[in-house]
């Protein structure tokens, strides 16, 4: 891979990746070494043309992350873990995080309120998540903004009700260059390398889509601080991907 293309790849990953707190540097380091194999904090130092201090800190972070591993010898000799395993490491801690969010925020919040609360915020149920789905999508709204990036998304049952939708509303479609979606003419559809997670949002509700270890995962909220912090993001994400 050239210099120019891994820089390229790095800036448009690091967008996502700094959700997970995870440095544009950071990225630079591991992927180096996942590139050109065993390294010294000096070699990759002088190879990204990065302070020694600063590489050495990185490193540090991402052995600590379980992203490399440090070979016992003098100057040490840093290896990067296979780039599927790191993936696996992140969804987990993913997981883990929107776990304890639901622990310790949605729970406490839920009992709060009673069942005729003015909004909702339900984990829902991977057997349900493609009905959810579909029922938010029948919804009447003005815009539907959809991500696809499981393929479990492109059931001919969604697909129809996008392409319905598409004629009476406003329908955008990000969709990873991975998943094969049938023609959706009236939408307005952009391509991503690589996108994280699914999800829909309409003018009353939002639903978001993880996969862990090939299980669906699915957030359902009619509460409208999500709906425009999901619209927002969605929003900033369109804008940079071409036409």
């Amino acid at each position: 891979m050239s210099s120019e293309l891994l820089e390229e790849t790095i800036s448009r990953v690091s967008k996502f990746a700094s959700v997970f707190g995870i440095s544009k540097s950071e990225l630079k380091v591991y992927s180096y070494l996942l590139i050109y194999g065993r390294a010294t904090a000096r070699e990759v130092s002088n190879k990204l043309s990065l302070p020694y201090t600063k590489v050495y800190n990185i490193l540090s972070k991402l052995e600590g992350r379980g992203w490399v591993i440090k070979i016992d010898k003098r100057p040490a000799v840093y290896e990067a873990i296979p780039l599927r395993d790191v993936w696996n490491k992140i969804k987990i801690t993913f997981q883990e995080k929107l776990d304890e969010f639901e622990k310790q925020f949605i729970e406490p919040i839920s009992s709060i309120f009673s069942s005729n609360m003015a909004y909702n915020i339900v984990v829902i149920p991977r057997d349900n998540i493609m009905d959810n789905a579909l029922r938010l999508l029948k919804d009447y709204s003005k815009t539907y903004l959809v991500a696809i990036s499981y393929q479990e998304f492109v059931r001919s049952d969604i697909v129809d009700i996008l392409k319905a939708n598409s004629l009476k509303a406003e329908t955008k479609i990000i969709v990873d260059k991975s998943i094969s979606l049938p023609d959706i003419p009236s939408a307005q559809v952009k391509r991503v390398q690589s996108l994280f997670g699914s999800g829909i949002i309409t003018s009353d509700s939002i639903l978001l889509v993880i996969k862990n270890n090939d299980v669906l995962t699915g957030l359902f909220s009619n509460h409208k601080y999500l709906i425009d912090i999901g619209t927002v993001y969605f929003n900033h994400l369109w804008s940079t991907l071409p036409g």
